[in-house]
């Protein structure tokens, strides 16, 4: 059988199983390779009457000796079975001494069967699991696939669609087997110029939530026109430092920021209630919503939120109020949360641990290269991908479930440097995306190269990309390049100057001494801080004082 007839024979058995029988037939006329319904048919028939005679007759003139004294002794032992369920002992005995003794293959298997009638616990097989077991053992025979091989090829032909197409990942219906798939389906890339440092979408792609200096803008979308409204909902967070991440809740109806100033913010989108969790004595790095423990009672709250810290801690709340801590380890980046299997994952600097979600029960934990800066999960909670910066920053990519590292993605050169943001594809799972220094766009696919696939330049004059996240429920990119960055003020202008100024005064003496390379290290780090420090307190304080929708 030539690839071509198998195919179509696959396509006739699927019609055929699923009662397409209009079509089944159309296909065999027009292809002229006959599956042989009517001997199926009366093979089918047979199992279901118990006519041994008719189904021995009918596989004669398919089946080999063997193949065929299997298929019946099937049959004939469940009638067996039936009739030991009705304590018709006499009749079962008859039923083995005159017909199923034939086909057994040897002592050993008579015996078992005259064993059965002891036996208290026999169960009798449903009918068509009986006619798939006969079936099986003699597709191949009667010239079917086997059910197995069909789901197989079934399998195989969505993994080639998925290689064929970057933006596919299921098997679409007008699919053509034999010819090459080929589509126009494209990413669609939205760019938009806004001081954003973060973008996230509700589950349901319901909200947009934009993070602008220290306030959460909050877009809502318009079904009647199919966008998100033109004017925000402004949510002050009352946080005083950088936010560090933000996090919707799954049903959509909490929405949350963590911050560097030991704080993170809730806030209820229906009835506009906030309030603030206090309590950690570093950065909060990243938290998460998670269901309460149904076992646990007097709960204040539909959800816990679990935090995490740069110091190590890992902290559980109901509300405001504090319900236990757990020092995991040092230099926590990420916790990532699944509600339904009960995992938690966190990310460190150097490592990837598991844990079951309620009791924190450590599962599994695996080292990893000692430069992790940032990790995102796929929304099957199969994949977690870490951005490591080594000699040149590239992406790593570990199976969950086992902790191993499957693939290693890299940038065009081993001169990019890649931002710390990352994403998974929404619509698409196997899709992975970066962006660079030089305000590209990387995308890569899971199952194919370690280079990129595609190569969007999205941010002129090269500038470089702030955020960026796919949407959940449509094929679209949403892409954040800043504005103008504001100049400093002349007085801290100033100070930065003035540092340097006696930085290249004192310099000479530094040489004479074997303290002077720490000197210099100093004010280095002296120059820098400052710098830091003007540019987080003119973002803060210019941007969030009076800003709008216009200033983002």
């Amino acid at each position: 059988m030539n690839i071509k007839e198998e195919k179509i024979k696959v396509i006739l058995q699927f019609l055929r199983q699923y009662k397409y029988d209009q079509t089944f037939q159309k296909l065999q006329e027009q292809s002229q390779i006959q599956l042989d319904p009517y001997s199926l048919e009366l093979i089918t028939q047979s199992i279901k009457n118990y006519d041994i005679k008719q189904l021995e007759q009918i596989l004669n003139q398919y089946v080999d000796e063997n193949t065929k004294q299997q298929c019946i002794l099937k049959v004939l032992e469940q009638q067996y079975i039936k009739l030991l369920k009705l304590h018709n002992v006499q009749e079962a005995v008859q039923l083995l001494r005159n017909q199923m003794t034939k086909f057994c293959q040897d002592e050993d298997q008579k015996y078992q069967y005259a064993s059965m009638i002891y036996l208290p616990e026999l169960k009798v097989k449903q009918e068509q699991e009986l006619i798939d077991e006969v079936m099986q053992l003699c597709y191949k025979q009667i010239g079917l696939i086997e059910p197995n091989r069909l789901v197989t090829i079934i399998q195989q032909q969505q993994a080639k669609q998925i290689l064929d197409c970057h933006f596919h990942n299921k098997l679409e219906q007008d699919y053509k087997i034999i010819q090459k798939h080929s589509c126009n389906f494209q990413l669609n890339i939205i760019k938009q110029k806004k001081n954003i440092s973060f973008c996230l979408f509700s589950s349901n792609g319901q909200y947009k939530a934009l993070v602008h200096g220290l306030s959460i803008y909050l877009y809502q979308f318009d079904n009647q026109i199919k966008e998100y409204q033109k004017k925000p909902r402004k949510i002050p967070t009352g946080q005083t430092s950088v936010i560090t991440s933000i996090v919707f809740s799954p049903c959509n109806k909490y929405l949350g920021t963590s911050s560097e100033d030991f704080t993170v913010f809730v806030y209820n989108i229906q009835t506009e209630k906030k309030y603030k969790l206090e309590g950690h004595n570093a950065v909060v790095q990243a938290f998460n919503f998670v269901l309460c423990d149904q076992q646990k009672k007097k709960q204040k709250n539909e959800y816990d939120i679990y935090t995490i810290s740069k110091d190590g801690w890992l902290y559980e709340w109901n509300e405001s109020e504090r319900k236990g801590g757990l020092k995991i380890e040092e230099k926590l980046l990420n916790l990532h949360i699944h509600q339904q299997k009960e995992l938690l994952l966190l990310t460190s600097q150097n490592k990837i641990s598991l844990y079951q979600l309620y009791s924190k029960k450590q599962i599994s934990q695996t080292s990893t290269i000692k430069n992790n800066q940032n990790s995102i999960v796929d929304k099957d909670f199969n994949f977690v991908l870490l951005f490591v910066s080594d000699t040149i920053t590239q992406l790593h990519l570990y199976s969950i479930s086992e902790l191993l590292l499957i693939k290693v993605f890299q940038p065009t050169s081993s001169i990019t440097t890649l931002s710390t943001q990352l994403d998974f594809g929404c619509m698409n799972s196997n899709l992975i995306a970066a962006a660079n220094s030089s305000g590209q766009l990387l995308v890569w696919h899971i199952q194919k190269s370690s280079q990129p696939i595609e190569i969007f330049q999205v941010s002129e004059q090269q500038k470089e990309i702030s955020c960026f996240k796919f949407h959940p429920t449509q094929n679209q990119l949403y892409v954040y390049q800043q504005k103008d960055v504001k100049r400093q003020s002349s007085q801290q202008q100033q100070v930065s100057e003035d540092i340097r100024a006696q930085f290249l005064q004192q310099r000479h003496q530094f040489q004479r001494h074997p303290w002077g390379m720490q000197q210099i290290l100093n004010f280095l780090q002296r120059i820098a801080r400052q710098e830091q420090m003007s540019s987080n307190q003119s973002s803060m304080q210019e941007e969030d004082k009076g800003s709008s929708d216009e200033d983002l």
